[in-house]
C-alpha cells in the first residue's frame, strides 16, 4: 500500500498537468494548418519541403540539407511517412501534424514533470509553474510552433539529474538535448565549474560530445557534407531578431564574430563572478549559474527566434528572486514579435530590418534578459544601484 501511495501523482501536479494539458490543445487547435486564419507554425511550413511532403519521401541529413539538428529530422522523418498510406497532401499534412503535436505534448508534459520535482527537491514555490510557466505566452504561442521543447526536456532533465548528483544521467541528458537544438550545451560550463578536479570537468565536457557524435556517426560516415550542410546554414545565416541588427548589416559576417565576444564574454564574467557571491545552498548556486549561462545564449547570439524564450521558463520558475513584472515584461514584448512579424501594416514592410518594431521589440526583450542577468549575478550592488536612484529621484 505505501508503495502504492508513493506512485501516486500528487494533486497540484495533476491540476498542472491538467492545465497544461488543455492549453496545449488550444495551442495545437490554433496552428492547425487548415484553420482560416491560419497562424503559421515552423513545424507545418517544413511539409511543404521536396522530401518531407513533396516528392519522394527521402532521408534528411543523408538525401537533402535539413537545418534543424538530428531528433529534429528523425521525428519528421517518421511523421511526414504518413504521406506513404496518405495520398491526399492536405489529409497527409494534417496527420503529420497530430502526430509531431502528440511527440511534443510528451515532452511538454515530461518538462512539467520533471521540473515539478526540481521545485520539490529545492523546496520552491510550486506557485510559479503556473505564474511563470503555464499563463506565459511563450508557452501558449510556441510550444507547438517549433521543436524547442524536445531539448527543453533534454536540458531540465540534464539539471534535475545532476542536483541529484547523478552526472552520468545528466551528461547523457545533455549529449541528446544538443542532438535537438544547440542551446543545451550551455549547460556543459556550469557543469564543469562545479567540479573540483580536472579529470572530472573533462568528463563533464567529453561525455555530452560522445553521445551527440554517437547519435550522428551514421550520418557523418553516410554523407558528411549533407550532415555538414545543417552547420553550414546555421553559420551563414543573418541576424535575425538580435539587438546586432542596429549595429550591423543584416548578412554582415561581422556580427557572428561580435556576438561570439559577447557571448563568450558573458559565459565567462557569469560563471566567473557567480563564485564569488554566497547562496543559501549549492543547488541555488547551480540553478543561477544555468540562468546566467541561458540568458547569455539569448543576449550574445545572432539569431534570438521568439520560441527561444522558452528555454527561460523552467528558471524563472526555480529563481524566485527573480522578479515577476520584469518576466512578464519580456514575455510581452517577445510575443508582439511573432504578432506583428506577419502583418506589414505594422512591420513596416520588413520584419527585419532595424526600423520595423519588430525589431525595436527585440531588443527590449533582450534588454530586459540582459538586466536580469545582471540582477542574478550582482543582487546586492543593484538593489544599492536602484535605491540611489530613487533617492535621486525623490531629491
Amino acid at each position: 500500500m505505501k508503495r502504492l501511495r508513493d506512485s501516486t501523482i500528487p494533486r497540484e501536479l495533476r491540476d498542472i498537468l491538467l492545465a497544461a494539458t488543455l492549453i496545449y490543445v488550444f495551442s495545437v487547435w490554433e496552428h492547425l494548418p487548415g484553420l482560416v486564419p491560419s497562424h503559421y507554425t515552423d513545424i507545418a511550413s517544413v511539409f511543404y519541403r521536396e522530401g518531407i511532403g513533396q516528392g519522394p519521401h527521402l532521408i534528411p541529413y543523408y538525401d537533402f540539407t535539413f537545418e534543424y539538428p538530428l531528433l529534429v529530422g528523425v521525428f519528421v522523418y517518421l511523421c511526414s511517412s504518413v504521406r506513404i498510406w496518405v495520398a491526399n497532401f492536405s489529409q497527409a499534412m494534417a496527420y503529420y501534424t497530430v502526430l509531431m503535436n502528440l511527440i511534443l505534448y510528451a515532452f511538454t508534459m515530461g518538462t512539467i514533470v520533471t521540473l515539478y520535482r526540481i521545485v520539490v527537491k529545492v523546496k520552491g514555490e510550486v506557485s510559479r509553474m503556473w505564474k511563470c510557466f503555464l499563463v506565459m505566452p511563450s508557452y501558449l504561442m510556441f510550444v507547438t510552433y517549433n521543436w524547442d521543447i524536445v531539448a527543453i526536456f533534454f536540458s531540465t532533465l540534464a539539471l534535475q539529474y545532476f542536483l541529484k548528483g547523478e552526472k552520468g544521467k545528466a551528461d547523457l541528458s545533455v549529449g541528446l538535448g544538443i542532438a535537438a537544438k544547440l542551446f543545451p550545451a550551455m549547460l556543459v560550463p556550469v557543469f564543469m565549474a562545479e567540479e573540483k578536479t580536472w579529470p572530472q570537468r573533462l568528463k563533464r565536457l567529453a561525455a555530452p560530445l560522445l553521445v551527440f557524435l554517437a547519435l550522428n556517426t551514421p550520418f557523418i560516415l553516410a554523407n558528411f557534407n549533407r550532415w555538414f550542410d545543417t552547420w553550414r546554414y546555421h553559420a551563414q545565416w543573418g541576424i535575425e531578431d538580435s539587438w546586432l541588427i542596429f549595429f550591423f548589416n543584416q548578412m554582415d559576417p561581422n556580427a557572428h564574430y561580435a556576438a561570439l565576444a559577447v557571448l563568450l564574454y558573458l559565459v565567462y564574467k557569469g560563471l566567473a563572478d557567480s563564485g564569488k557571491r554566497s547562496y543559501a545552498s549549492g543547488e541555488e548556486r547551480i540553478i543561477t549559474r544555468v540562468f546566467l549561462m541561458y540568458a547569455a545564449w539569448l543576449f550574445g547570439n545572432y539569431v534570438v527566434t521568439p520560441q527561444m524564450a522558452l528555454i527561460l521558463l523552467p528558471l524563472f520558475v526555480l529563481l524566485p528572486s527573480i522578479p515577476l513584472p520584469a518576466i512578464y515584461a519580456a514575455e510581452v514584448f517577445n510575443a508582439l514579435i511573432i504578432v506583428l512579424w506577419f502583418t506589414p501594416e505594422l512591420n513596416l514592410g520588413n520584419p527585419l530590418i532595424a526600423s520595423s518594431p519588430v525589431q525595436w521589440f527585440s531588443a527590449i526583450r533582450q534588454v530586459i534578459w540582459l538586466t536580469l542577468f545582471i540582477y542574478m549575478l550582482y543582487p546586492d550592488k543593484v538593489k544599492r544601484w536602484t535605491q540611489r536612484l530613487l533617492e535621486r529621484v525623490e531629491t
